[in-house]
């Protein structure tokens, strides 16, 4: 039913008349034209057009447990600390900056008619990529994780020489003031 009205409307006085004649033309090109334009115009999204990034680009937040697992290790090597546990509060995972080929192109014109009207036109394409040295992204400079605090439960903490050490290995191995580490004796530890 909706098909053959828009198919053919009859007028009044019962001539037939299709959607694009008359007045309806006018209408139901100006509607195409907006509709093309929205087309044009309408965010898309390029996923296809990126490429994810190797494995070795993306900052995993793998560096708290390994982090965890080596200060452990090491604290637990201390003299009276016993068992040890740490637990390490990152800021963020840390920054990595790669080289980029900038490439900056610029074209001017200048017409000029017989009128003697001159038109400047300036275009300018500037494109980034990331520089890759033997299939790997070129690494200018990596920022490792700054560390916000760390706790450690130890069973030696009880002990204020222990925690003393505890708490200066600490901050020498992470590079931190002692005030950002807090040691804990364990729950019936010594």
């Amino acid at each position: 039913m909706l098909d053959e009205w828009i198919r053919k409307t009859k007028d009044t006085d019962g001539e037939k008349k299709t959607l694009f004649t008359g007045k309806n033309r006018k209408y139901v090109l100006i509607i195409l034209i907006c509709i093309g334009l929205l087309a044009l115009l309408w965010p898309t999204s390029n996923r296809s057009q990126l490429t994810p990034l190797p494995a070795s680009l993306e900052v995993e937040s793998q560096n708290r447990p390994a982090y965890t697992m080596e200060l452990e290790s090491i604290l637990s090597q201390i003299e009276g600390a016993g068992e040890v546990k740490v637990s390490i509060t990152l800021v963020s995972d840390g920054v990595k900056t790669y080289a980029t080929n900038v490439r900056n192109e610029t074209r001017e014109t200048k017409e000029s008619d017989s009128k003697g009207v001159t038109k400047n036109s300036r275009e300018e394409n500037l494109s980034q990529d990331i520089a890759v040295s033997s299939g790997n992204p070129l690494l200018i400079e990596e920022k490792y994780p700054e560390v916000l605090g760390v706790l450690i439960v130890s069973d030696g903490a009880s002990s204020p020489v222990v925690q003393e050490k505890l708490v200066n290995a600490t901050a020498t191995l992470l590079n931190i003031s002692s005030h950002k580490v807090r040691v804990m004796p364990r729950k019936g530890g010594e």
